[in-house]
């Protein structure tokens, strides 16, 4: 081998491998002390970047959660105070019946009625978790909203639960006493009666704030107290549960009425199937879905439409078109196209279907079976004129409409109002059961997205023990041989001596 004092060969060969032992110890020595194994880009350009996406998801992930947890306390506040106003209801007609035995007196019977509405709207008022109250039915007094929102996955898509009334007042017991009014309605003859109803029929109900006069563009009612007209209309669904085209035309035109003068947008449609559409798409504003299926459309000048479906399947369209400043409805129209069954059906089934519709509404519906009249009472009825109910059933024999009184009316209402609020409870329910089902999805989502991540990017610490000291070891190595190397020049100076 050639000796030169220029160059060093056995020393550069030591020193190559000295950095080359040194970079790979700084590379562990990162491992061991971040316990990554891919840090950064320069590690590993490709699982760097799909492991980036995957922290992203798993952030977005943490906001969703968290929403998913908001709403769940909201959903949870309600249910507890729907329980406590479900005991004061019970409570309620507990005392409507003792108010049936002689000898109470009806003043005191009244002034417990009074006490006992108060308490239900102290516990819709309080049902507030920060500014959302599904039961208040209106915002104001500390509430801004009156349904929650929050995203269920990360790609957006909203969960959402409707509020509801459920305030004396929307539950129908305005005004309630032990001599309660309600409205009977008579037929001329008792074989032609509410089950001789064909499609295109027609029952409308008004509630009192609607029979105190309002109109189709100025609300009669309040926030809590609306002015509503009920329109029952008479169908034979197909056998793919969807309107009639004729009345799908029907209940076109009656949503078209409802709105009155107050929507100047263009012609609306509703389909077979319930959805409404605009012939100019934008007049539609917004179209929201919640939880249990029910679609708010928000037209051009601020009017809504709810369509949904009641607890029998009928097709159910509300329409606001009145509102204070607040933005709370004060009058609306609901209108519903009632399945009959089949054209073939059974007087007894039609009539049914009718009364249950009615119910669905909040409405206690009786029906005499010897005489087949009907006693309708809750609801907040108006009771004021005989035209607050209008029966248009073409094979039914002449009706008229009388006002009638007393504790049974009274408790009926209550009835009413306690079947409202069970399905006000059993919908909350509900809504409580998905949001824990999609906050255990999110969880379990992220979980598999955490492991993943440590699947590509966390070091084996065990090798990495073991590498560091192997490498270590190599790097002592690497310097005995370079200083070894360096004596080099020491030995050609000996052979000049």
């Amino acid at each position: 081998m050639t000796l030169s004092i220029n160059t060093n060969n056995s020393a550069l060969a030591a020193l190559q491998t000295l950095n080359a032992t040194q970079s790979e110890l700084t590379q562990t020595e990162n491992r061991v002390s971040s316990g990554l194994a891919v840090g950064s880009a320069a590690d590993n350009p490709a699982v760097y970047a799909i492991s980036q996406t995957m922290n992203s998801q798993i952030s977005a992930l943490s906001g969703v959660s968290n929403g998913l947890s908001f709403a769940g306390q909201a959903i949870t506040t309600g249910i507890n105070q729907a329980s406590s106003i479900s005991s004061v209801l019970s409570t309620l007609s507990a005392t409507i019946t003792q108010a049936q035995t002689s000898g109470y007196n009806q003043d005191t019977m009244n002034a417990s009625i009074t006490q006992a509405l108060k308490q239900i709207d102290a516990a819709a008022s309080s049902a507030t978790f920060q500014t959302v109250n599904l039961l208040a039915g209106s915002t104001g007094n500390g509430v801004d909203y009156t349904s929650v929102s929050t995203a269920q996955d990360i790609n957006g898509t909203l969960y959402t639960q409707q509020g509801y009334n459920a305030t004396s007042s929307g539950l129908g017991l305005t005004g309630l006493n032990v001599n309660q009014a309600g409205v009977s309605v008579a037929f001329a003859d008792a074989t032609k009666t509410l089950g001789a109803a064909a499609a295109g029929d027609t029952i409308t109900v008004n509630n009192t704030q609607w029979g105190s006069g309002a109109t189709a563009t100025a609300g009669g009612g309040t926030a809590t107290d609306p002015a509503v007209q009920y329109q029952y209309v008479a169908d034979n669904y197909t056998s793919t549960g969807k309107m009639a085209a004729a009345q799908a035309t029907s209940i076109t035109t009656a949503v078209t009425t409802a709105l009155g003068s107050s929507y100047a947008g263009s012609a609306l449609t509703v389909a077979a199937d319930g959805t409404i559409t605009a012939a100019t798409a934008t007049d539609i504003t917004n179209k929201q879905t919640s939880s249990d299926g029910t679609t708010t459309y928000s037209l051009t000048g601020g009017d809504t439409i709810t369509a949904s479906k009641d607890a029998s399947g009928n097709y159910s369209f509300t329409v606001s078109s009145a509102f204070d400043t607040n933005g709370n409805a004060t009058q609306q129209t609901v209108i519903k196209d009632v399945n009959l069954g089949a054209t073939t059906a059974s007087a007894t089934d039609k009539a049914s279907a009718l009364m249950g519709a009615m119910s669905n509404s909040g409405f206690s519906v009786t029906q005499d079976s010897a005489t087949g009249a009907l006693t309708i009472a809750g609801n907040n009825i108006d009771t004021s004129a005989t035209s607050s109910v209008t029966l248009s059933l073409a094979g039914a024999s002449a009706s008229s409409v009388s006002d009638i009184s007393g504790s049974q009316v009274a408790l009926a209402a209550v009835q009413a109002a306690i079947t409202k609020m069970n399905s006000i409870s059993s919908s909350l329910g509900a809504g409580s059961q998905q949001i824990t089902q999609l906050a255990s999805t999110v969880s379990s989502l992220s979980s598999s997205l955490t492991t993943g991540v440590g699947a590509l990017t966390d070091a084996d610490m065990a090798a990495e023990s073991a590498k560091l000291t192997s490498l270590q070891t190599k790097q002592q190595l690497a310097i005995q041989a370079l200083s070894i190397a360096n004596t080099q020049s020491q030995s050609i100076l000996s052979l000049f001596r």
